[in-house]
Parts: C-alpha cells; structure tokens; sequence
C-alpha cells in the first residue's frame, strides 16, 4: 500500500509566551480554554488523576481509548480560580496552575512541592495510507537530580532515563507501555498508541508521538511511587491472581518435537522429585509452516492430546502451550478467516498470515477455533507469541515500525495510528474469552506489551536474547523498568533463547562449562523474578542437563518454592493494593539518591534486595567475534571485495555488481528494488589477505543459506542456529586466500548478512582472560539495616560492601524488620497447605507482613473468598503478634503451626529448615515475645 506522509499544505503550531484573549469554560471536573489556536482541557478524574488533552482546529478531543478503562469520578469537585491569564485548580491531592495564553499546565502538591511543568506543545499534520491526523509533542522540564523510570521493557541495560532518548516500538525484544514513573512520586500515561519517542536532554524533556487527533495524557501523583503505580492500574484496569502453579517452576525448550519428548521431560522431574508446576510445548506441534498456527495438535506428532494432558494434570503439572496470531494457508482458521476479509495482506515470514485483532468479529473466530482444538483438550495457560505483530520482521524498532505502517490499516484505523497496541487487543480477546469460558485463572504470556495490558492477566517475556553476561546483565534492568511501567508480571528466558546468535557467545553447544555457568547464575535470578522460567534453543533445558551445576539449580528452585507463601502473599497485593513485587530501588529507597542509577540490583517484594551475579568466575566465557574489515582486495589489487546481486536465488538474473569494502548488508527497513522480496542471491570473491598468523572463525550473521568456499574449499559449519560458525582453519598473515561467499534467500524475512570473525588475538585473549573475584559489590541503600540471607549477618545501610558470591550463592540481603514466611519443601506449589510456616524475623526494626491465603486456583477470591493473617513484630518488646485470621475458603487449615525464628548470624539461614519456637494457631490473636 501507498504510504504518504502529508506536510503540505505545512503548518506547525509551537506555543510561545505571548498574550491574548482566551475563552475559559469551568466544568464540574475542571476546565477549558483556548490557547493560541490551541483547545486545552483539563479534566480530574480522581484527587491524584488528572487528564490533559489538547487540538487544533481539524483535530479533535475525541478518541477511542484501548488502555483506559476508568471513567471520571463526578464526586470531585476541583476548586478553580482564574486571576488574568492564570487558571488554578485545586483538588484534595493536587495543585495545578494553567496559563491560558500559552496552554501550558504546572504540577504540585497541595502543599506546593513542584512535581512537572509543561515546557509548550507542537502539531504538524501527517497523513498515512488516506489516514490524517497530526503528529503530537509534549515537552515537559524536569527536575535536576530526579529520576524517571519504565516505559516499558528496552534493552540498553540502564535504568533512569535522563539524558536518554527512548524509542517506543514493539520489536523482538523491546515491549512498550507509554507511562513513565518519577522518584517525585508522579507518573504521565501518555495515551497514544502510534510510534512515540521519549527524549530527555539540556533543552528539556518530551514525549513526540507520529499520528493522533490530539495530545492527551494522564497526570498521575502519589504520596510514593506505590501510590501512582496504583492509581495507573485503576486507570487501565487492575491485574488479576494467576493460579498458584504459576508463581512456581516453568520449563520450557524450543520445542519438543512430540508427545515422547514432552511426557519424558514431564515425568524426569517428577521421577526425579525436583520441583516443578508446569510444562510448555512451543511451536510446531501443528506439524509444519503450512499448518502454522492451526491451534490444533497434530495426530501423528501428539496423538490423543486429551489424554496426554489428563496424565499431566494426574502428574500435578501444568500445560502451557504456544499460540500464535498468525496462521499457516492449509489451517481451516486460516480459510475461514481469509473468506471473511479478516487476514492481513502481507504473507509473514514463515508463509503465514496474520489475522487482524482489533476486529471483534477475527476475534470471535479465533477463539471458535483455540477453544474446540486446545481449549477442550484441557491446556492450562497461553503463550501468545509474535504479538507485535511479527509479520515480517521485528528485530529491531525501526524494521518493526517499518514493516506494520507498510500494511496499511486494521479495523480500527491505520497501522501509523494503532502501531504499538496489537498485543493489547488480542489479550483483551483471549483473557474474556477464558474468563467467560471457566472459572480458573487465566494465564496468558506474551512478548509484547502495552498499557492496559496487565488488566488480562499477562505476562511479559524479555524475547529471544543470545547467551553472553552482557545481554543476561541487561534483562535486570529490561525487567525492573518493566514492572515499574504498571505491569507487574515478567519473565525472561533463563538460559536464552540461543547460544551462539543474537549477541550470544556460546557456541560450543549447552555441555560446555562455560555456558552452564551463565545458565545457573540466570536461574538465581529468575527464581526472584514473577514468574520463574527457563527457554530456549539447541540444547535441552532441563536441570539435570546442567552438569556440575544442577545441585546449585535445585537449590534455587526449592528455595522459590519455599519462599511461595511470601511470593503468593505479595501477588495478592498486587492485585488488592496495585503493588509491584520486582521493584527498582527508588521506589523504596527515593531519599537514596545512590539508588537512582543502580540497574543491577533491585527488590523483590519489601524484604529482599536481590543481586544477580553478572560476572563469570570459574569459567572462562568466549569473546564476541569482532567484523572482518580492512583485509579484502580484488583480484586486479583493489581495495574491498567484489559483490554480485542477483533477482534470484539460483544466481541467473545478474542485478547489480559493486565494490564493497566489507561484507555487511543488513536490509531491515525494506530491500533494494533489484532484490524480491522472497528471493535474492549475492556472490562475493576476491583475496583475503589476514594481519595475523593462526587460527581463524569465521562468524556469519545471516538468516539464510550460506557458504564460505577458501582457496576452492567450501569450509564445514560447526554451529548452526539463526547464525552459523564455521570450523576454525590456520591463516598466515600477509598470504592472499581466494576467498568467495555467497548468499541465497528465497523466504520473506529479514535480509542479513554480515561476516565476522574470531582471530588469533582473540582467541588468544579468551585463553587468558581473567576471571572475576568470587565476590559481588553490593550497595545496601540507606534508611535501613540489612541481614544477610546466607550467614544472618547484620550490616548497616548507605554502603557498598563486597558480598561472597561462590557459585551456590547469589547475595540476598533482607531488610531489618522483615517478616519473611517460608514453607515446607514441596514438588508443586499446592502439594499441600503451608504447615508448617516458618516464621523468619529479621530483627532491627518493627515490621508488619500480611500472609494471604485462598482455593489456589478459581476466582472466588474476588468475592471475598479468602484469609489473612497480619503478623506485627515489635522490635522494643522482642514480641511478635499474630493477629486474628479474616476470613475463610474451602479447604483452610482452621488450625496450624508457625515455627517462629529470629534469625541471627548463623541462625534461620539459607534454604534449609531452621528451628524456632513452635506456636498453634487456631486462629485467634497471639504473642511470641523473645528476650536475650
């Protein structure tokens, strides 16, 4: 489709200073006025929630909202007051003062500490496949030293963004939520789903987004982060319990080829008696790309699904199993849905289509179809894959925002509009659909995100990440931000999804040591994340494929479930409170301004500070390969290589012949016009020429069919994944190699081929590189004294300190005053109630924790259908109350034991099971009192 993009005729309104005349209209929930041409209205949704929407003339106020759900509170009255061109307005919360000569608006508290200030406001019409709009910005100025966090899930590895500028676009491995958080306790939910830039430098801070009738943002203010997090749920819709299976142990792998393999990998845990709630089957299991998405399991690959499904629902297991919105030609979805005009044009990279989400009518179909052939099979929970949507390529933000403006429009409007919200839309489908459907939890995850999504009980995944400590250190930060976005639930894939690819350095397979060391120390972190999963490719994932390491991972893995009455009471208050459990360290430490760029550590729930160990310290891990450049001449003794295009893959059709200084195409953002978009081929040759003598890997960055051929000999590829090693050859420094390498394409997909390679200095460095100290630099924040989980040492806050970080330990340090509730070793999270509770005190301040309680597993907890327990410990007196259990559910133990400790150095530590004082409860009010 024809894509425009309308600057003419060319107007572009900024706002100056100047002064004029404006009308003002007063409303029950607050004002409007005009500005300079520019229509502004201010609208109080709640005393801390405020809505600001501003357009010009051919704009309009008017917008179908898919993130937010709130409607205003007409029970507040904002008391307003207009002296010249100033506007005040003053809620129970909020002090705002709006100039209506310029539009621009100003935050405080009621008590007047200055929370943001707009900075002025552009539009600049735009038009995309006949859709008109404008282009929008925002500026705003914030506060020196303040710090801003979530939008979303990015991947540079930091935390603040200040002085970042932040692309928001759904790709492979980045999810958008257009909401941003203050360490002021205030947040903006920007809401517009088109491509958005965030940008923060010297001249000031905005939020631009590429096409909407109108600016129209959320003010949102809070005594503390907490608070505003809060309040954005009430605004998008609140986040549902998951089953308790959830918060436990997911393995998963890309893929099980057959019911065999799954059903093996089943029963070796259960054989094995390692902990574990659910099993994942991934792609394929429809039998083949013509069959893709069919939402159907294939007879001769998994026969009888009901069956295997019931035996895994007798093993205590769960299954998740991926979906895909996209659909293979043979599928009957695919017939049906093409029939009725509901698939989009483009034909994905897998020979798929994908189906169109925002229409209610597709998703009605697709449902017709997941409910008859997996729903009615018994499958527990829903990996919703590709959701940005993938269709041709989403490997990077451009080649994503790219390749879905190119399809035009969905039922809603164009692609330039609804870019980011695909995955909100389906989950919106598939999460009332299941509501509808039973009275279990749903369980949904996917790799994308957007506002409002949180409300459909889905979970990111950080996608598919290569293996390298880089890229592993990044996912803490990508899940931090996340869940400070306003959606809680993230996970990432322990492991990677593969080894030698995707920034990955591993590519001697999933036995070497080195790579089992960044596996185990990933699983640490992922036993404190909100859903603990490990995925990937080309080497099986299951504990005991780990070698030396597996006894370090089911240390872990029975830790997390130990640690789940603390980790399922947390949960509830994510939904009851609009908590988050995975928490960046300003949320609870914002005097701390240390904290504010801290991207490696955070807590998880209000006790831990969790400290994922980044640095390998047994093994020694492979270096990246570095781009070959700079040794290439022609065969007449010019500098570069000769490359041949051709139209086609068998080489027929020669299109172009050029001198390259190196071998480096990367077409992302559309191909050349001499290359089909299904098929192209290209040839390089000349004389490599190498610097150094010794051995050599070549590393080829490429999607499709490729061959390296030196002096006539075609070199054997040792790793084969997304991309290809070769096997190593002896190089002499100085010699010319006839050199060829040749590419052929005949998918749609992404064109890539870029060619690196390792040399002998760098192999020479992998040999001696050093390894880390043994140890992991912890900053404990100030306001609080810490006890370390290991040893029970104490240690005063406001300090960096060097941690032991052996292989079996990753630091944990709880917070003096924690109440922490473990309970008894288990095989899956509802094996049985939790008695005993092991009551951890950790001493050094008063503390309160809440244990929560309920069915597991159906929604009657929405009605009340549940227990509590406060628990107050008081440091003075050395005495802890257990307060009188509220409430009630099936099944509830009416009497039960608590083994209190106070933990100490070297008392209640680590996994193990520690003695205490035993008290029965039987649900009335008591005190355990300790004395030195």
């Amino acid at each position: 489709m024809k894509i425009t993009r309308t600057l003419a005729p060319f107007f572009l309104i900024f706002l100056c200073q100047c002064s004029e005349k404006n009308g003002f209209t007063e409303s029950t929930n607050g004002v409007e006025f005009t500005a300079n041409g520019v229509q502004v209205r201010i609208e109080f949704y709640s005393d801390s929630i405020v809505r600001v929407r501003k357009w010009v003339e051919k704009g309009t106020a008017e917008k179908k909202s898919l993130s937010v759900v709130m409607n205003p509170d007409s029970s507040v009255k904002a008391a307003i007051e207009k002296h010249g061109d100033i506007i005040t307005l003053l809620s129970g919360r909020l002090k705002l003062v709006a100039n209506s000569s310029t539009g621009i608006v100003k935050y405080s508290t009621i008590d007047l500490k200055q929370l943001l200030t707009e900075k002025g406001q552009s539009f600049e019409p735009v038009s995309f496949d006949g859709d008109s709009g404008f282009s929008v910005q925002q500026n705003y100025v914030f506060s020196d030293g303040e710090g801003i966090y979530g939008l979303g899930q990015n991947q540079d590895g930091g935390m603040n963004y200040r002085g970042k500028t932040i692309d928001l676009a759904q790709s492979n491995t980045d999810a958008v939520t257009p909401f941003f958080i203050s360490s002021k306790a205030y947040g903006v939910l920007w809401d517009n789903t088109s491509y958005t830039v965030f940008k923060d430098d010297p001249r000031g801070a905005s939020l631009r987004s590429e096409m909407g009738d109108n600016i129209d943002y959320y003010f949102i203010a809070g005594a503390d982060m907490d608070e505003v997090i809060a309040d954005y749920r009430d605004l998008t819709g609140r986040a549902p319990m998951y089953g308790k299976y959830a918060y436990g142990y997911w393995q998963s792998r890309e893929h099980y080829d057959n019911r065999k393999e799954l059903m093996a990998a089943a029963e070796g845990y259960r054989n094995r008696k390692i902990p574990i709630d659910n099993i994942v089957q991934d792609w394929d299991y429809w039998n083949g790309a013509p069959n893709w998405g069919s939402l159907h399991f294939d007879p001769e690959l998994f026969p009888k699904p009901k069956e295997m499904i019931d035996r895994l629902h007798d093993m205590n297991m769960h299954l998740m199993i991926s979906i895909w919105p996209a659909m293979g030609p043979n599928t009957k979805i695919y017939k049906e849905m093409d029939a009725k005009g509901m698939l989009y044009p483009p034909v994905g990279w897998a020979g798929f289509k994908y189906y169109d989400a925002y229409n209610p009518a597709a998703n009605d179909v697709y449902w017709k179809y997941m409910k008859e052939g997996l729903y009615s099979k018994g499958v527990d929970a829903w990996w919703i894959d590709s959701t940005e949507p993938d269709v041709v390529n989403a490997m990077t933000k451009a080649s994503s925002h790219y390749e879905l403006i190119k399809m035009g429009s969905n039922h809603l409007g164009s692609f330039a509009r609804y870019l980011n919200s695909y995955s909100l839309v389906m989950t919106d489908a598939v999460y009332n659909n299941l509501r509808q459907a039973s009275d279990k939890r749903p369980y949904i995850l996917t790799r994308s995100t957007f506002a409002g999504q949180q409300r459909n009980a889905a979970t990111t995944w950080s996608g598919d990440i290569g293996a390298s400590w880089e890229v592993y250190r990044k996912q803490i930060a990508a899940g931090v931000n996340h869940c400070m976005s306003g959606i809680p639930y993230w996970t990432f894939d322990i492991g990677a999804y593969v080894l030698g690819a995707y920034d990955g350095v591993f590519n001697k397979g999933g036995k070497d040591p080195a790579y089992q060391e960044l596996y185990t120390r990933m699983f640490q972190f992922g036993a404190f994340a909100p859903i603990f999963r490990s995925h990937g490719s080309e080497t099986p994932r299951e504990i005991w494929e780990m070698g030396e390491f597996q006894n370090v991972l089911l240390k872990y893995d029975n830790l997390r479930y130990r640690l789940l009455p603390y980790i399922y009471s947390q949960a509830w208050k994510v939904t009851d409170k609009g908590y988050t459990i995975m928490r960046g360290l300003p949320m609870d430490f914002p005097q701390d301004k240390n904290t504010y760029t801290i991207d490696d550590q955070y807590m998880f729930g209000p006790a831990f500070l969790v400290n994922p160990v980044t640095e390998n310290m047994y093994y020694k891990a492979p270096e990246a390969s570095v781009k070959v450049e700079g040794v290439f001449k022609t065969k007449d003794g010019r500098d570069g290589i000769l490359a041949k295009y051709y139209t086609d893959a068998a080489r027929k059709h020669l299109a172009k012949e050029q001198l390259e200084k190196d071998i480096d195409i990367v077409w992302y953002t559309g191909r050349p016009e001499y290359a089909a978009d299904s098929e192209y081929a290209v040839h390089w040759e000349g004389k490599l020429i190498p610097k150094e003598t010794g051995k050599h890997q070549f590393h080829m960055k490429s999607y499709d069919a490729k061959r390296i051929i030196l002096d006539g000999k075609e070199l054997p590829i040792v790793y084969t994944s997304v991309e290809q090693y070769t096997a190593p050859v002896q190089l002499v420094a100085g010699k010319a190699y006839d050199f060829v390498v040749e590419t052929e394409n005949r998918s749609t997909g992404a064109a890539r081929f870029q060619l690196y390679w390792k040399t002998p200095s760098i192999f020479e460095k992998e040999e001696r590189g050093s390894l880390a100290e043994k140890t992991r630099r912890v900053y404990l924040p100030e306001g609080a004294d810490w006890i370390d989980f290991w040893s029970g040492k104490s240690v005063h806050g406001g300090r960096t300190i060097k941690s032991a970080a052996p292989i079996d330990i990753m630091p944990l340090y709880v917070r003096a005053g924690s109440i922490v509730p473990m309970g008894p070793f288990l095989q899956y999270a509802a094996e049985k109630p939790a008695d005993p509770i092991e009551l951890r005190i950790y001493p050094g301040a008063n503390g309160d924790f809440v244990l929560y309680e309920d069915e597991n597993e159906f929604h009657n907890y929405e009605k009340g259908v549940y227990a509590t327990i406060t628990f107050h410990w008081d440091e003075v007196a050395g005495r802890l109350t257990i307060g009188e259990r509220k409430g009630g559910f099936p099944g509830m133990l009416e009497q039960r034991r608590f083994n209190v400790v106070l933990v100490r150095e070297g008392q209640g530590i680590g996994v193990d099971i520690a003695d205490g004082k035993t008290v029965h409860y039987t649900g009335k009010a008591v005190e355990v009192t300790f004395t030195d």
